[in-house]
């Protein structure tokens, strides 16, 4: 059973992929993310390095993003087209990471249901899932519809649309790309002209593919619109206020597991997970495990044991960059190559794409992962290490509007909270306007220095509350909500 589960009512939009009750993806959006993969810019040209053939762009205030001449399409020197101060249009292929900016393409592309439009490509790509006979048709109907300049992404869905469907989305995705272009010609750089949502939107072109059973909405509207953006699925679509998750578990409960080093698994194996500014290592303990093998066949078989899980959280924690896996030792090299097979076939369920390298001379699994959002760790904390990590502020502010919105129809009418002073400005620039109308319940606030981020002081009905405000005049207590 696959599903779907998108939670955006609230400021932070949170999109759950689920499989046999268990969480396999997690996707966030926040209102301080900026430069979102498949937004597009009108960027600015900052300066062009042609010792590296690269493009500096300035897309937004304080953002600039790189530009490689392989990102390209126009057949020409960076420099002989930009020049400083020019300006461009820009897509978003891989969001900002620690010190470096996102990286850029030049070569817009449009996702459809059926096809991904390229207005600058000049070629035509297949689905590998197609069948020979499924290409040949495909590119008959729709290769000389094609300018010189313009090229298709073919989906596997494709095969299921009938012809005049399947010219009616290219139509239509051409049609994007010209009214973005007019749309254009009245802007000055840097500026955005198309955003991206990941949830819900990019998150469901990913996984539309997939035998989704459920796609789970908290919000009637948003559904309505995905309903119409992915007809195929619609029937799949339902509108929930409340969602059992898996484990019975909170949001918070899934994304404080999402950062913790530790994973514990139902088999007694134990996964140690560090991730650093270079490198991701995940260890393997298996004192917990018990068997009754010799400590040969033990080895071989908690290692085959792990896989899966670790599979499973590389993905729901969005790891990417090279990592190192230290399986335990394996002498045998038809082992270690077993291991490997049974690795990348795990991995092939990954929407985004991974590469299994082999063992290093020290025995360590050596796989890379492509980076496009940022991944859980970094979204949440303030340390890209695990060790010490601690919880941002915007995190805290985001569990706190989850907290606020739990109390409704409780017996809870009223409650007082302490806020630090940082903790107080966030809230009160993005998160109070924004559930104004969803928190039924009296919400009163005081800044104390002495607070980290926030601290629920008191509780209960509307008359408990005040007569302990009016015990604390000097606390400066205010409503809020």
């Amino acid at each position: 059973m696959c599903r779907l589960i998108f939670q955006t009512r609230l400021t932070e939009k949170i999109g759950l992929y689920t499989e046999e009750n268990q969480v396999k993806d997690i996707q966030l959006d926040r209102i301080t993310s900026h430069a979102r993969v498949g937004s597009i810019y009108l960027g600015k040209v900052r300066n062009i390095d042609r010792s590296i053939e690269a493009a500096f762009i300035e897309i937004d205030k304080n953002v600039v993003g790189f530009l490689s001449k392989k990102e390209y399409p126009f057949n020409s020197e960076l420099g002989s087209k930009l020049t400083e101060g020019s300006s461009i249009i820009v897509q978003v292929i891989k969001e900002a990471y620690q010190d470096k900016g996102p990286r850029l393409t030049a070569n817009i592309t449009y996702a459809g249901a059926s096809m991904v439009y390229l207005p600058y490509s000049g070629y035509l790509a297949f689905s590998k899932k197609l069948t020979e006979d499924d290409r040949i048709k495909m590119e008959s109907l729709l290769k000389h519809r094609l300018t010189v300049q313009e090229g298709l992404i073919i989906r596997t869905k494709s095969v299921d649309m009938a012809e005049d469907e399947l010219l009616e989305q290219l139509e239509q995705l051409r049609k994007t790309h010209v009214n973005l272009l007019e749309f254009s010609k009245n802007k000055k750089a840097p500026c955005r002209l198309q955003t991206v949502n990941q949830v819900p939107d990019q998150m469901l072109n990913q996984y539309q593919s997939l035998p989704l059973t459920e796609i789970i909405f908290d919000q009637k509207q948003i559904m309505k619109q995905m309903q119409q953006k992915f007809p195929d699925l619609a029937d799949k679509m339902l509108y929930k206020q409340s969602v059992s998750l898996p484990g019975d578990k909170s949001i918070d409960q899934i994304l404080e597991e999402a950062v913790q080093p530790t994973v514990r698994t139902k088999d007694g194996i134990v996964l140690t997970i560090e991730q650093t500014e270079g490198l991701t290592v995940i260890d393997i303990d298996s004192s917990q495990y018990q068997s009754r093998q010799n400590r040969r066949s033990t080895l071989y078989h908690i290692n085959q044991k792990s896989i899966r899980p670790i599979a499973t959280e590389i993905r729901k924690r969005n790891i990417s960059g090279i990592i190192l896996i230290d399986f335990l030792k394996m002498k045998n090299r038809e082992e270690q190559q077993h291991i490997l097979q049974l690795l990348r076939k795990e991995l092939a369920c990954d929407p985004i794409r991974t590469e299994v390298y082999g063992f290093t001379k020290l025995g360590l699994a050596e796989m890379t992962r492509k980076r496009e959002h940022v991944g859980i760790l970094q979204l949440l904390t303030d340390k890209s290490s695990t060790i010490g990590y601690k919880k941002t502020i915007e995190s805290f502010a985001y569990q706190f509007e989850r907290e606020l919105l739990a109390w409704n129809g409780t017996k809870t009418e009223a409650v007082i909270v302490a806020c630090s002073p940082e903790f107080h400005h966030f809230i009160q620039q993005y998160i109070l306007r924004n559930i104004a109308d969803l928190v039924t319940i009296d919400v009163y606030q005081f800044i104390d220095s002495n607070t980290s981020n926030y601290h629920i002081v008191r509780s209960g009905s509307g008359e408990l509350v005040q007569e302990y405000i009016d015990q604390k005049k000097e606390w400066n207590i205010d409503k809020v909500l």
